[in-house]
């Protein structure tokens, strides 16, 4: 308890700090806004600000997944342009009211709590006052146009990924560095398309606000045009879970075996209110999480009696197989390395790499708790079925040894919701498990081949 307790404390930690920081840019801004030059004023000035914060929540309340990982709202053009011809006050604002505004009103659908909303709302006030500064200082400054736009688009950029790695690293157990490495490796391209579209809409407002009005078309194309990209990526993800299918359907044991672990990996991630992209990502690595089977020999792969030390280690390179097939699916990129890392373990005793503790991808963590599970508790050629019980009792006895112990308490609370039986209250505690003594070490029952 103390771990998921711990894992759940920097993310309002991280919204108190944030929120502060917003509330001192908008005062600073606020007393410096006079000093500085505004292109457009008054009335025209409060029109553009309403035009520009309906199209954020209108993007915002659309957004695409492109990849497992990628959400796609075309938000980065009107912020970006209100960054441009707006006051550092007036940025913070249209950016501030465009986020609250779309945070609450997806609330309900996408589970966000008020410590979501505070961070992504307050982090976007600091981002949208900075880059508009850094606009009217270049433009005060007699810089280049073009050297104050691209400025500009790269200060909120690199803004946009630091402090969103912040907003997302407590919510998935991962470091903020991680985050930064995967933000930027999936998404620098399709913020950079917005980013050049939003150069493009800025020159022609700065010349002539109303034009603003010409680019919603403009807009809407690009919306349908993610859109496509994403039908393309979910006829990929439907190929490849019809071949995790195939593979399950090899062995009669086993059918089933992908589709009940994504569920079971699911059910984890609800327990620790992990809610967003990153679900989408990992229950679907679990879907294909043991694919790379696809190459491993029937008689290996349904072998009834222990395998020889040959054979092993044809199983046992399943995950870099599997991750190899993916490689070849770049809407799968950051559910390779899941699919790769599921049979490693929290102590570095798994393999491929021998990986340890925060080292190994959250997702693949969390498969690999719902995946050892399914295999205890499922016939196999060489033994019977576990009961839930002993089977549970196997996970708490391992955790911190093969498994992330956050994610096992996380799915023992979990069977104490669904099971309802009063022989695994033990869960709750931190003594042995009546059950263990009889049951075998660890590795001879937890590993799924």
């Amino acid at each position: 308890m103390k771990a998921y307790l711990g894992h759940l404390y920097p993310q309002p930690l991280t919204s108190i700090a944030v929120s502060v920081l917003a509330l001192v840019v908008l005062f600073l801004s606020w007393q410096a806004s006079a000093a500085l030059h505004q292109p457009v004023v008054g009335v025209q000035a409060a029109l553009i600000a309403a035009f520009l914060v309906a199209m954020t929540i209108c993007a915002g309340l659309r957004p695409i997944h492109l990849q497992h990982s990628i959400q796609a709202a075309v938000t980065t053009i009107p912020l970006y342009v209100a960054a441009i011809i707006a006051s550092p006050i007036m940025a913070a604002l249209i950016a501030g009211m465009s986020m609250l505004s779309i945070q609450l009103l997806t609330r309900a659908q996408r589970g966000n709590t008020l410590s979501d909303i505070a961070t992504a709302t307050s982090r976007w006030v600091m981002i949208a006052a900075l880059s508009a500064w850094v606009a009217r200082r270049g433009m005060a400054d007699d810089w280049p146009l073009l050297a104050v736009l691209l400025s500009v688009a790269a200060i909120m950029f690199l803004c946009d990924i630091v402090t969103g790695s912040f907003e997302i690293a407590p919510m998935i157990g991962a470091s903020p560095r991680r985050v930064v490495a995967i933000l930027l490796r999936e998404s620098s391209l399709t913020e950079g398309v917005q980013y050049m579209l939003g150069i493009l809409a800025a020159l022609a407002a700065l010349e002539q606000p109303w034009s603003l009005v010409l680019w919603v078309l403009p807009l809407c194309i690009i919306y349908q045009s993610f859109r496509h990209l994403k039908e393309m990526h979910e006829g990929t993800v439907n190929l490849l879970e019809s071949m995790a299918d195939a593979v399950d359907l090899r062995d009669p044991y086993t059918g089933g075996h992908s589709r009940r672990v994504a569920e079971l990996a699911a059910h984890i991630l609800r327990e620790m209110h992990i809610t967003g992209p990153e679900v989408t990502l990992i229950c679907s690595a679990a879907r294909v999480h043991d694919i790379g089977k696809i190459g491993i020999p029937d008689d290996i792969l349904n072998k009834p009696g222990q395998l020889t030390h040959q054979e092993r280690w044809v199983m046992d390179s399943h995950p870099e197989r599997g991750a190899a097939l993916l490689v070849r699916h770049r809407d799968f990129a950051r559910g390779i390395d899941i699919v790769r890392c599921h049979h490693e373990h929290w102590d570095g005793s798994g393999y491929p790499a021998g990986l340890k503790g925060l080292d190994i991808p959250f997702g693949a963590r969390v498969i690999a708790v719902a995946d050892s599970f399914d295999a205890m508790t499922t016939d196999r050629p060489y033994r019977k079925a576990l009961a839930v019980v002993e089977a549970a009792s196997i996970l708490h006895e391992g955790r911190g040894q093969q498994w992330d112990p956050a994610i096992v308490d996380a799915f023992l609370k979990y069977l104490l919701k669904d099971q309802q039986d009063a022989d695994i209250l033990y869960f709750g505690s931190q003594s042995p498990c009546p059950h263990a003594a009889a049951q075998p070490r660890i590795g001879s029952q937890a590993s799924s081949q």
